[in-house]
């Protein structure tokens, strides 16, 4: 399946699509970059990938097809004429009927201009052909608020989730009710 992506301020159009297998390093070089940007930009990158790697945080990334398509996902990614600029993906979560959205990463010339938004809209499209009932997604409330702000605009609600970290917004979207 495949979503054209056009930004309004940014005459770009964009290919919303499942990830082909030969593009899985690229994907990953790219979620670690918008990933130390976004979290962790006054360490250097070769420290930053060290230590989250030590952590195991995007331990998904070494096997997408084992991490996503063999467990009722998908992992997208949208190109601009070829060239991969931003990731994402749905996976099964531990409650029956439920998906998370994971790995929503947009290069920054790329953001604000309507294609994080594109990208959600096809993940959720995803899901739903899926027959998924909801999905569910956790981010940085303080460093991320223009994705807080943007899964907000999108229908996505605040819930509690027990453990979970001052700094972590757990969010959730009913997909019964816009099929």
């Amino acid at each position: 399946m495949l979503f054209r992506a056009i930004g309004e301020s940014m005459q770009t159009q964009l290919n919303i699509r499942p990830i082909r297998a030969a593009e899985a390093p690229i994907a990953k070089a790219l979620v670690f970059r918008v990933a130390h940007e976004m979290m962790e930009p006054e360490m250097p990158f070769e420290s930053f990938r060290a230590l989250w790697d030590s952590w195991g945080v995007f331990d998904d990334l070494h096997d997408i097809a084992a991490s996503y398509e063999l467990k009722d996902g998908a992992f997208w990614v949208a190109d601009d004429a070829g060239a991969i600029v931003g990731t994402g993906a749905i996976l099964r979560y531990e409650q029956p009927g439920y998906c998370e959205l994971k790995r929503i990463a947009l290069l920054p010339e790329y953001r604000g201009h309507g294609h994080g938004y594109s990208l959600v809209r096809a993940l959720i499209g995803e899901a739903q052909r899926r027959r998924y009932r909801a999905m569910i997604l956790w981010t940085n409330r303080f460093r991320l608020t223009r994705a807080v702000a943007l899964y907000q605009q999108m229908g996505f609600v605040e819930v509690p989730h027990e453990g979970a970290d001052p700094d972590e917004i757990w969010m959730e979207q009913d997909l019964t009710c816009s099929r």
